[in-house]
């Protein structure tokens, strides 16, 4: 049978991107179609988690990526004000991009990764994203043209492709990916639809958003000392949010609509003087809307050869910065499946275990970015909050201890972030006691098959995901380190096999076990302290050939 490409992506966001570049990389040949004209052009997702930029690090852009966005000194703190010329609520202080390389090592306690998060805009990574996907000369990108209809069989996928021009074309496909966004028509081709929450309403994000993108350098200068990442305004005219773009001029603005109200670039000056406490010159880019309140997730994320991943799969609030995340998750799961299942040396299976382990984390991240927007949502403003009296501090001292609290709550999320755990797939080789628990804002390593495989600096400096290979990966730490390497060429047919011997006690403290199978997204398929039939058993499983 002739196949136009090997897999076929609908939808060029960051999800579809970074999975076309990923897929590239493992010498799959790629189609992507989406029907914008290109990269876009009103900035969205803002937060890269540090999972994302392990992710990155694995593709080779993150210390790209670390340089886009605001230059390497701008605050990335989240700040809370009355209003930005007035009085001041409440701070976060990160560190900026510069300082993150460094910072990673003093921050290891909280954020024990190679990669803290960093904060940049979707209109910087997707030109990034979209190169590393053309590195990959089997791998073409189409804007301006996208999925309309499908049709699928046992061995293919067939997508009709309508173009701007008015052209209907067709690509056939080994299997199809939609990551074409909250509207995904490959979702509605497949008659699949969310389940959860939707709709619900807080004094802000719940209802009706309004988001403009702006210039205004004056805004820059009079921010001074004052710079952030985020700036929140609470007022009891307005309630908004701010966010630097690329820390000289550039920002969006989101504020909560009125019952009933529609967004106007007539109401953007109004809006923005309402947040700063002065009026400022300013160029308006682009105005949207979107709305908040939601937490869903698709009743299905596979219907046969046809997948779902991002924002088709699973819509957000966005507090948290967790939908594009969650998304590049989805990707970095499904990836290797795909190739495994390309390759031949992936069985059937591989194919139930992306939604058997992507949806529960799917419900998962939706529940905690819910949980974020209500704790910042629903937050009452005292009358007196912006009086110059003793009424006024006091509220604003009572508001903005709470405001600390969410702070943290929600920005200081390295459970969130590095957390993700498949203790229930049937790809792992899964073991019995009680795994640490699952919280927002304390990450506790494990070593448990499932999990996110534990980082450690190793003595020359590297991180041991450096250690890593593009397919699966044989630790070797502790007593195993120091014995005879094995002859693995046996197991190199179920898919390629790194071995790497590790001479670190805190390595093998922390994975607690000689021998650790890690998976090529990082997650651990099995850990023993004896090699034999089975590490065997445990490979074939990770890829499918056991039923579970």
């Amino acid at each position: 049978m002739q196949y136009d490409c090997d897999v076929l992506i609908a939808g060029a966001g960051p999800v579809g991107l970074f999975l076309a570049a990923e897929l590239g990389m493992r010498g799959l040949s790629v189609q992507l179609f989406d029907d914008k004209s290109g990269t876009s052009s009103h900035p969205a997702a803002n937060a890269n988690s540090a999972r994302t930029m392990e992710h990155y690090r694995r593709l080779g852009i993150s210390a790209e990526v670390r340089s886009l966005g605001l230059p390497g000194d701008h605050p990335t703190d989240v700040a809370y004000f009355t209003r930005l010329s007035q009085h001041e609520l409440a701070r976060l202080h990160q560190p900026g991009s510069a300082d993150a390389p460094a910072k990673a090592r003093d921050m290891e306690f909280l954020w024990p990764t190679p990669e803290l998060p960093h904060r940049c805009s979707q209109l910087y990574i997707e030109p990034a994203l979209l190169k590393a996907a053309k590195r990959n000369p089997a791998a073409q990108v189409h804007y301006n043209a996208a999925v309309q209809g499908l049709e699928q069989d046992k061995e293919s996928v067939t997508a009709a492709i309508a173009h701007a021009d008015g052209r209907i074309s067709s690509c056939r496909a080994k299997y199809l990916i939609g990551c074409d966004g909250p509207r995904s028509t490959v979702r509605g081709l497949l008659g699949l639809h969310y389940t959860g929450t939707a709709g619900e309403k807080r004094e802000f994000m719940g209802g009706r958003m309004a988001a403009a993108y702006f210039d205004s350098p004056e805004l820059h200068s009079i921010l001074k000392d004052k710079r952030a990442w985020q700036y929140w305004t609470l007022n009891h005219q307005q309630r908004s949010l701010i966010i630097a773009v690329d820390g000289r001029s550039r920002y969006t603005i989101d504020i909560q609509l009125r019952e009933g109200a529609q967004p106007s670039s007539d109401d953007v000056e109004r809006h923005l003087a309402n947040a700063i406490g002065v009026s400022v010159p300013f160029d308006l880019i682009s105005n949207t809307s979107w709305t908040a309140g939601f937490a869903l997730v698709a009743e299905k994320m596979r219907q046969g050869r046809v997948f779902l991943a991002g924002d088709s799969a699973h819509l957000f609030t966005p507090t948290g910065g967790m939908g594009y995340n969650t998304g590049i998750e989805d990707a970095a799961n499904l990836a290797w499946k795909l190739e495994a299942l390309v390759k031949g040396h992936g069985h059937s299976e591989l194919a139930n275990s992306y939604e058997a382990e992507r949806k529960p984390v799917a419900g998962r991240n939706t529940e905690f970015a819910r949980q974020f927007a209500d704790s910042i949502g629903y937050v009452r403003l005292p009358g007196a909050l912006e009086n110059d009296d003793a009424a006024g501090r006091a509220a604003r001292q009572a508001v903005g201890a709470h405001l600390n609290f969410h702070a943290h709550k929600e920005f200081v999320i390295p459970g969130v972030q590095l957390g993700t755990r498949y203790e229930d797939s049937p790809l792992v080789s899964t073991e019995t006691g009680s795994p640490p628990p699952d919280t927002a804002n304390l990450y506790l390593p494990s070593g448990r098959p499932g999990h996110r495989a534990p980082h450690v600096w190793l003595d020359d400096g590297s991180s041991l995901y450096d250690r890593f290979g593009q397919g699966f990966t044989l630790l070797r730490l502790g007593a195993g380190a120091r014995r005879p390497a094995h002859d693995l060429a046996g197991l190199q047919a179920h898919g390629h096999l790194t071995d790497r011997a590790v001479e670190s006690d805190e390595a093998r403290d922390l994975y607690a076990a000689d021998y650790v199978l890690v998976r090529p997204d990082q997650h651990i398929a099995w850990r023993g302290n004896m090699l034999g039939e089975e590490l065997g058993r445990a490979l074939k499983k990770s890829l499918g050939h056991t039923q579970p």
